[in-house]
């Protein structure tokens, strides 16, 4: 039995398998946040061709427009001869590449550079190598010396030389010869910045001779079908050999298939791409590197390494050119890694005099503090809930996402990315949502959906709204056309948000309580991560999601991990100062922490928090 995965991959089930599990068996992107179950009604394909029936899970999952249009829950479909499946894998614009293409450059010193040569020809008195040649000329125009070299450079040299007349181009690093050229091409030098999150991945195309961010392409985490979160990441990991590699190759496979990308909408050749910058979590950085991830889950909680570490991309196995010099920022601790590092580098403004606090908002959500005397950082396990993962109705945020919402007597309002009909809610919607909710009396500060035959206060059109659910009570949020599913959040959802946002709270309230100040002590609290970028300051205190302070202190930068990461391709001396922040920081360990229980408990509740 053969199944078509457009574009071009033939996949062949094996006997009882759901389609869900043959494309995780073939290392094919598809989510997985309920494992299989059915529940969460987040692996979407669409069938071409034949349809196979709804099944019950699909009618609660998907509405009959996408049922019409032939998408399937493939958790749900008994793969037959002859499927066809799309999978929708790049999502080439959503708010994470918006904000990025908005970034100025200031200051280009990348590292590496390209220096065209013209040599003279051997002769009977000049019976010099060519490659002593070649470097005999190029140490007298940059003034350094280049004594190493390696096969892939000799092995092309004779070619290359004869290629255009003797002469060629050579991109250099301070002390080694990355690649060679015939001709002159000092006018094409490119680098990718990657932003490895846990739940999805971004890719920034940028010219090192210009500064410019050419393009920015983002998509789902392909590690996603073995886990929502790290930890689970780390267990499947542990399990054998074979899934450690299995989630080794799919977060390589993610960003090959975004290089790929890149390479097809520009116009510019993954050979040209000699730098990479990469920003991820500790579990990230250890996953793909290929790095033994099981001490980051137990006590004391050792990272393999923290150091920044280069590689190749012919080590790593990524797509690009062979030679291309692939550079890791340092891990701060067990689940503070290089995006935080990154994030402080793109947001310096929390390295000035004073107390700030970055919060880098993600599935994985980290936390730094500088004060006069100290810095800190740590990590609160808040959970996919921010990306929208583990809400019934939650998405990413890209076209058809509820982003913004406002309830007022006369019923709900809402924006749509895309201005179109929704499809779900992304995690700044959910967040204005919720606090909308609790601003109309929809539900109390303990987060439960009131019951509306007591709430007496309540206006009639959003009692009407309130109807029983599987567990509990749900609200409408946008009702569905004829043929098209509403958009509820349930009580489950809301209980979702309230754990992430729990948890962010008390692990802000812990460390500063450790580094000796007050919260009203804090200078500025600056929201890092593309989510983050969409939130409103007076949401964000009204849930609780940040302890009470001034409104006005409370400031945005979007993605800072992947600026981080951007400046740090950019300019060497960002890559050196990051070398330089790791060693000065010091990494708090929430877990087991009585101080961090007590605040969580209290942090739970829906309102503005002392």
């Amino acid at each position: 039995m053969k199944i078509t995965i457009l574009p071009n991959h033939v996949i062949i089930p094996e006997d009882r398998e759901t389609l869900m599990e043959a494309l995780i068996r073939h290392h094919l992107p598809v989510q997985n946040i309920c494992n299989g179950k059915g529940t969460c009604g987040k692996c979407k394909v669409r069938m071409l061709g034949y349809v196979s029936p709804p099944t019950d899970s699909d009618k609660k999952h998907l509405n009959k427009i996408e049922l019409q249009a032939g998408l399937r829950l493939a958790c749900t479909v008994k793969p037959e001869e002859g499927m066809v499946i799309e999978l929708n894998f790049v999502e080439s614009q959503d708010r994470k590449v918006s904000a990025l293409l908005e970034m100025k450059t200031t200051t280009l010193n990348p590292g590496i550079e390209k220096v065209f040569i013209q040599s003279s020809k051997p002769t009977l008195e000049d019976e010099r190598g060519d490659w002593d040649r070649v470097v005999d000329v190029l140490s007298t125009v940059t003034g350094r010396s280049y004594d190493k070299t390696g096969l892939y450079i000799l092995g092309k040299i004779p070619d290359i030389l004869r290629a255009d007349n003797f002469s060629l181009t050579a991109t250099v690093t301070e002390d080694k010869i990355l690649e060679i050229e015939s001709g002159n091409t000092t006018n094409r030098l490119y680098g990718v910045a990657v932003d490895v999150g846990t739940t999805s991945v971004a890719v920034a195309l940028i010219d090192l001779n210009q500064g410019n961010i050419l393009k920015v392409v983002s998509t789902e985490n392909e590690q996603t079908a073995y886990g929502a979160d790290v930890i689970s990441r780390i267990s499947f990991a542990m399990e054998s050999q074979e899934s450690a590699m299995a989630l080794r190759v799919a977060i390589r496979r993610t960003i090959n298939h975004l290089l790929e990308e890149l390479s097809v909408q520009t116009n510019v050749g993954k050979d040209e791409i000699l730098k990479m910058t990469i920003v991820g979590n500790t579990t990230m950085h250890h996953l793909l590197l290929g790095l033994d991830a099981s001490h980051l889950a137990v006590s004391p909680f050792v990272a393999v390494c923290n150091k920044p570490l280069e590689f190749s991309a012919m080590e790593l196995g990524l797509e690009l050119n062979a030679q291309a010099r692939i550079l890791l920022l340092p891990n701060i601790g067990s689940f503070v890694g290089g995006d935080t590092i990154g994030a402080i580098v793109g947001a310096p403004a929390v390295l000035e005099p004073g107390n700030h606090l970055l919060i880098d908002l993600g599935t994985n959500c980290e936390l730094f503090l500088k004060t006069g005397h100290s810095m800190l950082a740590c990590s609160t396990a808040a959970g996919p809930a921010f990306e929208g993962a583990g809400i019934a109705h939650g998405m990413r945020a890209k076209q058809g996402a509820i982003e913004s919402v406002t309830i007022s007597e006369e019923g709900v309002s809402y924006q749509v990315i895309g201005e179109q009909e929704p499809i779900g809610i992304c995690g700044s919607g959910l967040i204005e949502a919720i606090d909308e909710m609790r601003q109309s009396g929809v539900i109390n500060k303990q987060g439960k959906i009131v019951d509306p035959e007591k709430a007496e206060t309540l206006a009639i059109g959003l009692k009407e709204r309130i109807r029983p659910a599987e567990k509990g009570r749900e609200f409408v949020l946008a009702y569905g056309s004829d043929q098209g599913q509403d958009i509820t959040l349930s009580q489950k959802d809301i209980g979702e948000l309230q754990l992430a946002k729990g948890a962010v709270c008390a692990g802000i309230k812990t460390l500063v309580e450790m580094a000796g100040i007050t919260v009203s002590e804090l200078d500025s609290v600056t929201l890092s991560g593309t989510f983050a970028t969409y939130l409103k300051a007076i949401n964000i205190l009204n849930i609780g999601l940040v302890p009470d302070i001034a409104e006005y202190k409370i400031k945005t930068v979007g993605n800072a991990a992947h600026v981080g990461a951007i400046l740090a391709l950019l300019d060497h001396k960002e890559m050196a100062m990051a070398t330089e922040l790791y060693k000065k920081i010091s990494h708090v360990e929430l877990g087991g922490s009585s101080t961090f229980s007590n605040y969580f408990m209290d942090s739970m509740y829906l309102e503005r928090l002392n």
